[in-house]
């Protein structure tokens, strides 16, 4: 049978309810959630984080056919069209470097998408190469024992209309990343990590909103805002700059963790934050058009570094308290060079010492 209360009983029944609350500590079910933000204290998913340490990240998309790491979507999907592509390969690498973690550039700047996202046309679905490159590498991962991680960038001049650095994302390309965040995270079961790039060029607002969004999805998912170069650079991650805030992670591009090593109790706004530390760097030569800086994504004449140099900024990173992620770049066949994979036998060994 259905009651019906009037709104004097309603009333009486809400205030006392309240006052129970107020009476009894084990009425619970009222309380306020727990606020979704960065940790301020050292959390198993933190703590799990710190203790794999090593990690590697592959930048392959558009631009590893245009040559240009700066490539703005231009060209016609078809244009992505790896011969060989075996993303099995490139995680077996990583395995045997020892890292623990891979990450992939799931839509770097250009646009296109290494998944077919829906109501979309710049992805592999329309490419020459269909294969959804997230599901063989969320796979692979899984194959080989290493936690799979997402790299998403804001800045795209595709679904801009420009490319420009600075000017915030008109509102239907932002509704788009939001379209795409979801589709990674409810696709693709379980990201342990989610990179977004260029975060300036939304507010905080809408930083806010997509990180919640994220861990509404991926609860235990670690997520950086990456501070990029010339950020890095500036601070070597003692600090967390305002346009990478929230992040549960401080990072730096390009960039060695500082001399003394990293601190992980970060002020921000007043408030500490419990915050590991991760350097991202790319293993490839000198990129040319914009030096100090060095190449992410595979072009003719790449040459991967030398192996002592990547063995020696793998020893800094341990020894300055700091994970690193450490940037592969499979060429337009769809593999790693067999020049990166023998200078990647050769690090592993000097590692090893």
């Amino acid at each position: 049978m259905k009651t019906i209360l009037t709104r004097r009983e309603l009333l009486s029944g809400t205030a006392l309810l309240a006052a129970g609350t107020v009476a009894s500590p084990l009425v619970r079910g009222l309380s306020a959630p727990p606020a979704i933000e960065p940790a301020t204290r050292r959390t198993p998913v933190l703590a799990q984080y710190e203790e794999l340490q090593f990690g590697v990240s592959y930048h392959f998309s558009m631009n590893t056919f245009t040559g240009n790491d700066y490539e703005t979507g231009g060209v016609p999907a078809r244009t992505y069209n790896p011969s060989k592509l075996d993303v099995r390969q490139w995680i077996r690498v990583a395995h045997d470097l020892g890292a623990r973690y891979a990450v992939i550039t799931a839509k770097h700047m250009s646009g296109f998408c290494l998944w077919d996202s829906e109501g979309y046309d710049y992805d592999v679905a329309a490419s020459g190469n269909k294969t959804d490159v997230v599901a063989e590498f969320f796979a692979a991962c899984k194959e080989y024992g290493l936690q799979p991680g997402l790299y998403y960038c804001i800045l795209d001049p595709h679904n801009e209309g420009k490319f420009d650095w600075d000017s915030h994302v008109p509102d239907p390309y932002y509704k788009l990343i939001k379209q795409h965040l979801t589709e990674l995270h409810t696709r693709y079961r379980t990201p342990f990590y989610q990179l977004l790039d260029i975060t300036w060029k939304i507010n905080q607002e809408q930083r806010w909103e997509l990180y919640r969004l994220i861990k509404s999805m991926s609860p235990d998912c670690i997520i950086v805002m990456n501070q990029a170069f010339y950020q890095s650079k500036r601070n070597l991650g003692r600090i967390c700059e305002p346009a990478s805030w929230p992040t549960d992670v401080i990072n730096t591009e390009d960039t060695l963790p500082p001399p003394e090593g990293h601190d992980p109790n970060i002020k921000f706004e007043g408030k500490t934050y419990y915050m590991p530390m991760e350097a991202w760097i790319p293993t490839g030569p000198p990129y040319k058009p914009m030096p100090p800086m060095h190449s992410w994504f595979w072009r003719e004449g790449f040459q991967t570094q030398d192996p002592q140099v990547i063995a020696n900024v793998y020893r800094d990173c341990k020894q300055r308290k700091s994970n690193l992620l450490l940037n592969l770049s499979p060429n337009t066949s769809g593999r790693l060079p067999d020049q990166t994979v023998q200078t990647m036998q050769q690090v592993a060994k000097l590692i090893k010492q």
